[in-house]
């Protein structure tokens, strides 16, 4: 455990002890399982050693380990190369892992593992890959859950310790929120993990579990200061105004021009070119605040902001948010259909959507509904999970590869750490599976559209 801690990595006991993994030992013999794992490489080469840079766990079926010579250049190679150890799936060119291969690995001290018919390699490598970003993955799934709650506590126009209850419930702490800025402590005396809420006074944290990320107390605090520009009345009404109007525009209701006669903003006087974003409904106090300059509109399902030219945000309010392209007063309503249908693929996808996402595959296929791209997933894709499922064999991951450079095979080859013949005979089987050629071009569009419904209906990363 050691070098997992001081490199980030994995070692092959936190593969074996990981939860639901199912990955495990082929016996009880000694093995050094405190070896740190750089990287998972799938190959099925006797000799995979150019493609090595030491540190790996080697995941293999032993499809060209037949003989005891086989397993001795395999071993060899991966002893030579510095592998951390080898993972062996079974099930699929063998039922258990050749005991030549065992012993040439026990005589390099060359650990191994073995993974069930279950487990794809796709799993271990994600394990292994995510294992470094534990820490940013938390605080991503913890944000994906604190900001819709936080926001409806804004739109109720819930007072700060209502917010930070809410958020506390969440996280399973409590917050505490101090006036000035002396250092807190609990009960037994402990320091209290705090940060500073501008205008607010000390958000402090408490709890029995592991502390929040910085983070995510930032972005608690700043919650807690929309709070106070939240009870501003005034300021709130002007926003719902504002968003009426910019609602009455996008449907036509009202012309461009008439904005700057009914509404009172020095970037209606710059003359140039606007524009617009969308924002969560509820973000509009988090707006005011972040882009003090901009014009902010409460509208009743989303946030819309006008900015004078190019939007440039240097604050990230860890909000998803759709833009439009600058455009001209006249084509505002146009500008707030754009940001509209940024923030629709925004709100699927997690983060920022700018208007140069518009105008891809992704987005048009993200618009249509999801009964008309169910289709192609269930023809072209789902043969291939069942598949790999059953086999642990790896085309949909080939497919994605391929599709990704182009139709590339050396380029595939190369990412994929493969000879460019088994990418030739792994494309010839999703042709036999699907009865759609991977290398023809209108067939990999369909294989693309196919791989974006399995991504949108929320599929495993693996696939």
């Amino acid at each position: 455990m050691t070098g997992a801690a001081e490199t980030g990595a994995p070692t092959l006991r936190d593969l074996l002890e990981a939860p639901r993994l199912g990955v495990a030992v082929p016996d009880d013999a000694p093995q050094d399982l405190e070896r740190t794992i750089s990287w998972a490489h799938t190959t099925e080469m006797r000799d995979p050693s150019r493609y090595l840079r030491g540190g790996e766990l080697v995941c293999t079926v032993g499809i060209s380990l037949q003989t005891p010579q086989d397993c001795r250049t395999f071993a060899d190679a991966l002893a030579g190369a510095g592998a951390a150890g080898v993972c062996f799936g079974i099930g699929d060119g063998h039922d258990v892992v050749p005991a030549d291969l065992l012993t040439q690995c026990r005589r390099h001290g060359l650990p191994v593992l073995v993974a069930p018919p279950s487990v794809p390699f796709s799993t271990v490598s994600r394990f292994v890959a995510e294992y470094g970003l534990g820490a940013e993955i938390a605080v991503a799934r913890a944000t994906n859950a604190l900001v819709p709650a936080l926001l409806s506590s804004l739109r109720r126009h819930d007072s700060a310790r209502r917010l930070l209850d809410t958020a506390g419930q969440i996280l399973e702490c409590h917050f505490l929120l101090e006036h000035g800025t002396a250092d807190a402590v609990t009960d037994t005396g402990s320091p209290v993990v705090t940060v500073d809420v501008p205008g607010v006074g000390t958000l402090g944290w408490v709890g029995s579990g592991e502390r929040p990320e910085p983070a995510l107390l930032d972005l608690i605090a700043r919650f807690v200061r929309a709070t106070t520009v939240q009870q501003d009345v005034e300021a709130a009404l002007a926003r719902e105004r504002v968003g009426q109007l910019l609602s009455l525009v996008e449907r036509r209701m009202l012309l461009p021009d008439a904005l700057s006669q009914l509404l009172d903003w020095p970037g209606f006087a710059a003359a140039g070119p606007l524009t617009c974003s969308a924002w969560p409904a509820g973000a509009g106090a988090l707006l005011s605040m972040a882009v003090p300059e901009a014009l902010v509109g409460d509208a009743p399902d989303l946030c819309l902001m006008l900015t004078p030219g190019a939007l440039e945000l240097t604050d990230d309010l860890s909000l998803p948010s759709g833009h439009s392209a600058p455009l001209p007063l006249t084509d505002i309503g146009s500008a707030i259909g754009q940001a509209r249908i940024a923030l629709e693929l925004a709100q699927r996808r997690g983060r920022r959507v700018g208007p140069d996402q518009l105008s891809t595959l992704d987005s048009l296929l993200e618009q249509l509904p999801s009964a008309q791209l169910a289709p192609f997933k269930q023809q072209l894709i789902d043969p291939l999970v069942e598949t790999d499922r059953q086999r642990g064999t790896q085309h949909v991951r080939t497919l994605r590869t391929f599709l990704a450079v182009s139709g590339s095979l050396s380029e595939t080859a190369r990412d994929l750490y493969l000879h460019t013949n088994t990418v030739r005979h792994r494309l010839a089987r999703i042709r036999e599976l699907t009865g759609r050629d991977p290398l023809s071009h209108d067939d990999q569009m369909a294989f693309s559209i196919g791989l974006h419904a399995v991504d949108r209906a929320g599929g495993s990363p693996e696939l």
